[in-house]
């Protein structure tokens, strides 16, 4: 009879795990058919606003009294369908953050805890009535309102007929690489192979459920939510004095908690990451002078600090620098099942680094070093959705530890603000699509 309870109860969970991966997989088919929908609408909505700043603020009653300015009758439609296409864009990015939570819900489920299956029928009743909930505010239909004066393809072409617009919005399409950007890479002797298998097992990870799991599971371990009173500390806790004296969050280990936020997955392609090299002169050249130094002194780990990433995740700009620029650098990433994936891909390919990088599990604000090296480093931050106190704690480290020089690539502006604006020079900026925007702005600033 025990052998029978424990089948039965093996079967149980077993099935509990089988409708576990169901709900994952219904829940990520309905966020990727928002995501599609929602580029449209972000699409139409920017260029009703590109329209709308064409017309003079300062527009007479009379057309003709202001060149370029609109009609009065186009101008009251474009912000009517500007109102429109922002509303269901705002009502989308509710929908995605519901279904997000079921999914994160879904995925930290143990087939150990009696319970599960309650929680896991819950979850598929939520998923039902977000379904329903988006249907009836209209944002599962293909009919997106035109922007006026514009000549727009069908509604309905939403999805094309070979699903480019679909993997652009979803991820899916791993990261292109067109004929002339190959050409370029293959007259620098760059392994193009490499690279693409390099983002294909990247990919394959972000779908993997054991790996959503895992990282969900880390995620709430170290996340809290957002200490609504005060924005500039982290919730339930104080700033803690660093060791040179500075105040600075501290993490986990210490007790204290990164909002959830602070985790929120993103992707740069690697052609992104090439334009934002080869666009900037000063960080072109400092790539190519670490690749020439990493060549004449193998071995040393220090040279492989002068390539640093503040918040590496998964591996991917560490391996682009690795394979694009024969650069190996170091990855900080405070989230352990990011570095032990990343070290992974790094001991499967060792034969196609010809010098491999490193990933550090730890708090950038403890472990991540600047001020010991042989030249100027080069600091790239994944810093788009850290928590404010987390981005200045690192902008104010940075200005201390980083000589005349040392670079830092910045997915946003907070580096060189402030009472810092003085110890910092931009010298570079690109817009370049991203997983998260088609349209973003990197800023590349040096230290003086």
């Amino acid at each position: 009879r025990g052998r029978a309870r424990n089948d039965g109860g093996s079967a149980t969970s077993d099935a509990t795990m089988a409708s576990k991966d169901a709900l994952v997989k219904d829940v990520g088919a309905l966020i990727e058919r928002l995501q599609s929908l929602a580029q449209v609408v972000k699409d139409r909505s920017d260029a009703c606003k590109q329209d709308l700043a064409s017309s003079s603020p300062e527009r007479t009653t009379s057309p003709a009294d202001s060149e370029g300015a609109l009609p009065s009758a186009t101008e009251k439609k474009l912000r009517m369908v500007s109102r429109a296409l922002h509303g269901r864009l705002k009502d989308t990015m509710d929908a995605l953050t519901q279904l997000k939570r079921i999914a994160d819900d879904a995925l930290v489920l143990s087939p150990e805890d009696d319970a599960s299956g309650d929680r896991l029928r819950a979850l598929g009743a939520e998923l039902a009535l977000a379904r329903e909930n988006a249907s009836d505010a209209g944002l599962l239909s293909e009919k997106i309102p035109e922007v006026p004066g514009r000549a727009e393809p069908d509604a309905a072409n939403v999805h094309d007929t070979d699903g480019k617009r679909t993997r652009a919005c979803t991820g899916e399409d791993p990261d292109p690489i067109d004929p002339d950007l190959e050409r370029v890479l293959v007259a620098n002797a760059v392994d193009v192979k490499s690279i693409r298998d390099v983002v294909a097992r990247l990919r394959a990870n972000e779908r993997d459920v054991d790996a959503r799991a895992a990282l969900a599971r880390e995620v709430r371990s170290l996340a809290s939510p957002r200490n609504e009173s005060n924005e500039s500390t982290l919730a339930g806790m104080e700033p803690a004095a660093a060791s040179d004296g500075s105040s600075s969050p501290t993490s986990g280990a210490a007790g204290a908690l990164y909002s959830e936020d602070n985790f929120a997955y993103g992707s740069t392609p690697f052609a992104t990451f090439w334009r934002v090299v080869q666009e900037c002169p000063a960080l072109s050249r400092a790539m190519a002078r670490m690749a020439k130094v990493q060549q004449e002194n193998y071995g040393i780990f220090m040279n492989q600090r002068g390539f640093q990433v503040w918040g590496s995740s998964s591996g991917w700009l560490v391996f682009y620098a690795a394979l694009g620029c024969k650069v190996a650098g170091v990855g900080y990433e405070l989230l352990r099942c990011h570095v032990d994936f990343a070290n992974g891909v790094v001991m499967s390919m060792l034969n196609a680094l010809a010098k491999p990088p490193v990933f550090i599990h730890g708090d950038v604000l403890e472990m991540a070093d600047c001020d010991v090296m042989q030249f100027p480093p080069v600091v790239w931050l994944t810093s788009q959705c850290w928590d404010p106190s987390l981005k200045t704690a690192v902008a104010e480290k940075l200005t201390r530890q980083c000589e005349a020089g040392a670079l830092v690539v910045d997915y946003g502006e907070g580096v060189g603000l402030g009472d810092r604006a003085e110890a910092w020079e931009r010298v570079g900026t690109t817009t370049a699509p991203v997983s998260w925007n088609p349209a973003q702005t990197f800023h590349v600033y040096r230290r003086v």
